[in-house]
């Protein structure tokens, strides 16, 4: 049984491919309805906090999974700093009531949005979960990528591209890193 196990874990995390990021300069004038019942649209979203993160959403994704804890511990680090932190759900059949679930379950203490017909995810170049995008204040793209450079976990010496982004951004720097590979499954898009 653990053989199998073992075996699941590894097929999954193969799915995981890095796919190229080509996002777009700014953030598209999008409202988009959040797990906690409120309406987001991103320019104002990113006109209220010196750095907006965007990242995109696959439950069911192993590389999600791995990262979950990465994301959570990033958000605690820095949201006192302002920053604004959203998880996008913009997969066909994705819902409010099913995100909510989701979020509840996993405790986030962030709003996933319904990206409803992927336009986001498409605008931003999202093609795989975790795909993740830094916005300005003033809207800008500053980063778009992956988390880091570790599918699973399973090293500790993973190159952190999304905290140092943020990081940067909220120093006042350009980000050293704009762009880095993306290693989750890839999304199923309207």
């Amino acid at each position: 049984m653990k053989a199998l196990s073992f075996a699941l874990l590894l097929s999954g995390l193969a799915a995981c491919a890095p796919l190229p990021h080509p996002a777009a300069a700014e953030a598209p004038a999008l409202a988009l309805h959040g797990t906690d019942g409120q309406v987001y649209d991103l320019e104002s979203e990113a006109a209220r906090a010196p750095a907006t993160v965007l990242v995109f959403f696959d439950p069911n994704c192993p590389c999600m999974t791995a990262h979950e804890p990465r994301l959570k511990a990033l958000y605690e680090e820095l949201a006192s700093r302002g920053v604004r932190w959203f998880m996008v759900d913009s997969e066909v059949g994705a819902s409010l009531e099913r995100d909510q679930a989701i979020a509840q379950e996993r405790g986030y203490a962030f709003p996933i949005l319904l990206d409803e017909n992927g336009t986001l995810a498409k605008a931003m170049g999202a093609e795989s979960a975790t795909y993740s995008v830094v916005l300005d204040r003033a809207g800008h793209v500053q980063y778009a990528g992956g988390v880091d450079d570790d599918r699973s976990h399973l090293q500790g010496d993973a190159t952190p591209y999304l905290h140092d982004a943020l990081v940067d951004v909220l120093d006042g720097r350009t980000p050293r890193r704009t762009s880095g590979k993306a290693l989750g499954c890839a999304l199923k898009l309207w």
